[in-house]
């Protein structure tokens, strides 16, 4: 069977790119298996005559080529040398190179191909935050378009089910009115995003579930690639192949990774960093890994829920979750699966929807914070919404807002606030609350 192209959101962040006169060459970073590599490919053999790419993670030998000279030609004549069918066309011609963080000269030679400007270049990478070589690491040098890829929200899951924009543009346009969702199309989009939350925002997993209707396939298909990224610090090696990561921190790494779950179904959700061996810049060491490769990200608690929100932010409280909520399936196991699909996770729901939220949240590039006071006062989240600072309450159906009720009130203390409830909800609006439903969480970001 073919493998068919999922619609992403990259695709018009790429085009946007393409259109902008003078650009520089783009770089395309986040998680390993978003589908950077599948977007950039595709995108390419619309838009260039001639397409060269170089995965330096699987043609490691290709960094030669950057090795005694950063001028384009001399970088030209080398790859024509080492790939004899690349063709450079001047104004036709894309030059891709995956993995770029495997070559920090290459990063280099980006500032020279955007001074040059015959040829487009767009990299990717999984650990563009990463050293993977001190000596040469490359920094951020003004010659380059960052575009950061996730794992497919619940829009993109849509569209790979079929349902084109025009059917999503009604659903976004009854919440920019606050009309609630006719009944039946609701209960259809709370049905969809239960198997969303239950396949995940890997594309492979979303690729497998839309071929096979199978909710176990789709969870065989995470696994593996969980257990490919807990691997991955083992595997990393500088360039004279010596490995990057000791074995006491891969297991240190490993172990962290593997907190991030144990947290999120604990009362308050908060990462203890002690329960990793080592010293505390060992175990920062660990987190940040996780952080930089684009695993996982973080949710700082703040001092006040009011603008702006990250000067108040408190460094060492914070929250982490898996940068997709399928790996929290998987880890969970498939038991978590059936419980969704039947609505027989009782009582244990309440921090499984939580991770949903902050999920869907980060997918919409929401900068996410929460706010927790040691006398019992806590909200699941504090975002930046509309240019006011806002409570996000995460529900997995309806609940308890005493604690932001007791905000609210209280804008002397702690500013002026809105409340946003995601829950078991219908679109309504009531003064200065808003309650939308679990798969309308991606319009906030719209």
């Amino acid at each position: 069977m073919e493998k068919t192209y999922l619609k992403r959101k990259i695709d018009a962040q790429l085009k946007e790119w393409f259109d902008t006169k003078d650009h520089s060459p783009a770089v395309v970073y986040g998680i390993r298996q978003c589908g950077k590599s599948e977007s950039i490919k595709q995108f390419c053999e619309k838009n260039y005559k001639y397409v060269n790419r170089i995965d330096f993670w699987k043609t490691p030998n290709a960094a030669s080529a950057f090795e005694s000279s950063l001028e384009v030609n001399e970088i030209i004549k080398s790859l024509s040398v080492l790939f004899p069918l690349f063709r450079f066309v001047p104004h036709e011609t894309v030059l891709i190179l995956d993995e770029i963080q495997d070559c920090p000269k290459a990063r280099l030679a980006l500032k020279f191909f955007k001074e040059d400007g015959r040829f487009d270049v767009i990299a990717s990478g999984s650990y563009i935050g990463l050293n993977i070589d001190n000596s040469e690491v490359a920094k951020p040098n003004g010659s380059e378009d960052f575009l950061e890829m996730k794992t497919m929200d619940f829009e993109e899951f849509l569209w790979a089910l079929g349902y084109d924009d025009e059917r999503i543009r009604s659903l976004l346009d009854d919440f920019t009115e606050k009309k609630a969702i006719p009944e039946a199309i609701h209960a259809q989009m709370k049905h969809l995003f239960n198997e969303y939350v239950c396949v995940g925002g890997y594309p492979e997993a979303v690729s497998k579930f839309v071929q096979t209707n199978s909710f176990f396939e789709a969870f065989k298909k995470v696994r593996s690639l969980v257990i490919d990224a807990k691997g991955d610090p083992s595997k990393r090696k500088d360039k004279n192949g010596k490995a990057l990561y000791t074995a006491t921190e891969v297991a240190r790494i490993q172990k962290a990774f593997d907190l991030i779950a144990s947290f999120i179904v604990n009362d308050n959700h908060r990462f203890v960093t002690s329960k990793i061996s080592g010293n505390g810049y060992q175990r920062d060491d660990a987190i940040n890994y996780l952080l930089n490769s684009s695993l996982a990200f973080k949710a700082n608690n703040i001092q006040v829920p009011a603008l702006p929100l990250g000067v108040r932010k408190i460094d060492a409280d914070y929250k982490l979750f898996y940068a997709d909520i399928g790996i929290l399936i998987n880890v969970l196991g498939y038991d978590v699966v059936q419980g969704i699909l039947e609505n027989k996770l009782g009582m244990n729901k309440g921090y499984l929807y939580e991770a949903v939220v902050a999920d869907s949240l980060y997918k919409a590039n929401i900068p996410l914070y929460y706010f927790g006071k040691g006398s019992g006062l806590e909200v699941d989240f504090v975002i930046s919404y509309q240019g006011e600072a806002t409570l996000v309450e995460a529900k997995a159906t309806t609940g308890n807002t005493k604690s932001s009720r007791t905000i609210m009130r209280n804008p002397d203390h702690y500013g002026k606030t809105k409340l946003i409830k995601i829950g078991d909800y219908n679109v309504s609006e009531e003064g200065d609350t808003i309650t939308i439903p679990h798969y309308l969480t991606f319009a906030l970001g719209k």
